[in-house]
């Protein structure tokens, strides 16, 4: 008997310390976690001036809302174009409500662009978050759906498979990895010339997962901070053309567009 004593007692310092190692091992792992987690939540941006600058307009309208902030020059009715735009990967929300006011000012319909506000910046975690938009404002007579970076290859997924909730997929420095060439989706794809994020080979390669008439734009001096007002991102290619004047050519291209190929679904949802 005290031989078995002594070998269950011999065992017990070994017991506590594989107990105080998976303690440790836990607590690491817990803030391994919950650093992740605070770093992707703090975000990059949004730079405040260019968003009071925003907010300042007497043309547009700033809202913050449950989904996220709504950007729009009139009130939503039937002939209201409607954009949900997802933002890019660990980038808060509002750093693209500079660009949505470009977008809203460039189109020459009644647009509301609703950025919407992801789980720890990370579309990633709620690629269909835009069913929210759409039923929160169910008057608007069009939709297209959209985004930067990772937010618009998580838009894309959406769109694949909600095709026929959506008129339009807007693409800003991102790519398809989903056939939507088939949806009946009008695309719009834009690019910057000096982006030194995007890989520009895959988002080359994957044109094909696009429809026959998307229209792909390269702007000029743009890099990809630019589709933004969130600061420089680490390894961009330098911007020959100024933070404002980027969201500017991303507004323009993107807003004349929205104009033109989403015109004749609202016009038929509002007649």
């Amino acid at each position: 008997m005290r031989g078995a004593r002594d070998g269950i007692a011999s065992r017990l310092p070994e017991r506590r310390t594989l107990l105080l190692a998976g303690g440790v091992a836990a607590l690491l792992v817990a803030l391994v976690v919950a650093g992740g987690a605070a770093y992707f939540a703090a975000g990059m941006g949004p730079e405040a001036d260019a968003v009071a600058a925003v907010e300042a307009d007497p043309n547009v309208s700033v809202d913050r809302t449950p989904v996220g902030t709504t950007v729009r020059d009139g009130p939503v009715t039937a002939s209201t174009v409607g954009l949900v735009y997802y933002p890019g990967g660990r980038v808060s929300h509002e750093s693209y409500v500079p660009t949505a006011a470009e977008i809203v000012s460039a189109s020459d319909r009644d647009v509301l662009v609703v950025v919407v506000d992801m789980p720890l910046n990370l579309a990633v975690l709620a690629p269909d978050r835009a069913d929210r938009v759409r039923e929160r404002y169910p008057e608007a007579g069009g939709w297209a759906v959209g985004g930067h970076s990772l937010g618009g290859a998580m838009a894309c997924r959406h769109a694949a498979g909600n095709a026929e909730a959506y008129d339009a997929l807007v693409l800003h420095a991102a790519y398809c990895d989903r056939d939507v060439s088939e949806t009946g989706l009008d695309v719009l794809s834009v690019r910057g010339g000096a982006d030194g994020v995007i890989d520009v080979e895959r988002e080359r390669a994957s044109r094909s997962n696009l429809p026959a008439d998307a229209r792909v734009v390269e702007l000029d001096g743009v890099n990809h901070a630019g589709f933004g007002a969130y600061g420089p991102q680490p390894g961009d290619g330098p911007a020959s053309l100024s933070p404002d004047a980027s969201r500017e050519a991303v507004g323009n291209a993107t807003g004349t567009w929205l104009s033109e190929r989403v015109r004749s679904a609202a016009l038929v949802v509002a007649g």
